[in-house]
C-alpha cells in the first residue's frame, strides 16, 4: 500500500516537472509541442530515490493524492484544448487563412498554453504547502535540477 502511495506521489511530482514544456513553447517547432503532449510516455516512478528522501508521512501522501485526483480532469481538459488549438493553427498555417486569422489562432493557443501551465503551477503550490521546510528544499532542488 505504501508503494502505491509513493508511486502516486512520484507520478504527481513528475507531472509537475512538465510545466516548463508548455510554459516555454518553441514557436518554430509546433509539431514538437503537440508530439510532446500526445506521445511522451511518462517515466514510471521508482519506489526508491529522491522521493523517498522526502520522507513523506502517510497523511502527506494522502493529501497529495487528493490534490492529484481533484486536478486530473481539469488538467486533461486544458491539455486537450491546447492540442486542438495546435492542430487548428497547423491547419490554418497550411491553408489559405488570412494573417489575422492565423494570428488570432496563435494568440488563442498561447493563452491556452499559459492556462495549462498556470494550472500545473497551482498544483505544485498546493503540493508545496503540504511539505515541511526540509522537504520543500529537496522538492525544489529536484524540480530545478531537471
Amino acid at each position: 500500500m505504501l508503494l502505491r502511495r509513493v508511486s502516486t506521489v512520484a507520478a504527481t511530482i513528475i507531472a509537475f516537472c512538465g510545466i516548463s514544456a508548455l510554459a516555454q513553447p518553441n514557436l518554430l517547432l509546433p509539431q514538437v509541442v503537440a508530439q510532446n503532449l500526445t506521445t511522451s510516455p511518462r517515466p514510471q516512478p521508482r519506489p526508491s530515490g529522491w522521493l523517498q528522501e522526502l520522507n513523506l508521512t502517510p497523511q502527506q501522501l494522502q493529501q497529495i493524492k487528493v490534490i492529484r485526483n481533484q486536478s486530473k480532469d481539469q488538467l486533461e481538459q486544458k491539455r486537450q484544448a491546447v492540442l486542438q488549438a495546435q492542430q487548428e493553427l497547423e491547419t490554418l498555417m497550411a491553408g489559405t487563412a488570412s494573417k489575422d486569422q492565423v494570428r488570432d489562432k496563435y494568440n488563442q493557443l498561447k493563452k491556452l498554453r499559459q492556462q495549462y501551465a498556470d494550472a500545473q503551477f497551482e498544483i505544485t503550490l498546493a503540493t508545496r504547502e503540504i511539505l515541511n521546510a526540509q522537504q520543500r528544499q529537496m522538492f525544489t532542488a529536484h524540480m530545478y535540477k531537471q
